[in-house]
């Protein structure tokens, strides 16, 4: 879809599209559109996720994070993904990106249905850094996620051993 063709497209819609595009490349499993999403050098930081659910350690590099959270959740579980509380500060060619994340996460071919109700549903923080591509278009540099509250059982969420080590 080009949006610049039938809205008044803006840095902000711009951001606001990066962050986008990585939370649909996960829940839709599209690597296509979660490597759009990053830079070459970019992190995923996910060491402030509670470590109850899980001890993470950054993901570097757009080809570890893409092959990671392909295989530890967007390929690996059904979730749903949702941005809200968005903040945009922009300066020049670079961006800082605040917001809440409500994210739904289940087993892989049990969610969403009514039939199976073991899921975990998480509310993080994204504290993301863009920069403008030559191109234009607003790419993640570093992206860290932080937990705020969590409901329900974090084995529905469970990432596979065999992903992990798979993705690395």
């Amino acid at each position: 879809m080009n949006l610049t063709g039938t809205t008044n497209y803006t840095d902000r819609d711009g951001i606001v599209d990066a962050v986008t595009r990585m939370v649909e490349g996960i829940d839709f499993a599209n690597e296509d559109l979660l490597r759009s999403a990053f830079t070459e050098d970019a992190v995923f930081d996910l060491t402030g996720i509670d470590h109850s659910i899980h001890v993470f350690e950054p993901y570097v590099g757009r080809d570890v994070v893409v092959s990671t959270l392909m295989a530890t959740v967007g390929r690996a579980m059904d979730t749903f993904h949702a941005l809200a509380n968005i903040r945009v500060r922009v300066e020049g060619d670079a961006a800082q990106l605040t917001c809440y994340l409500i994210g739904q996460h289940h087993r892989l071919g049990q969610g969403p249905s009514l039939e199976f109700q073991d899921a975990l549903l998480l509310g993080n923080r994204f504290e993301t850094e863009l920069v403008r591509a030559h191109d234009h278009e607003w790419l993640v540099r570093r992206n860290r996620v932080s937990s705020r509250w969590s409901v329900g059982n974090p084995a529905a969420a469970a990432i596979p051993a065999a992903a992990i080590s798979a993705a690395r």
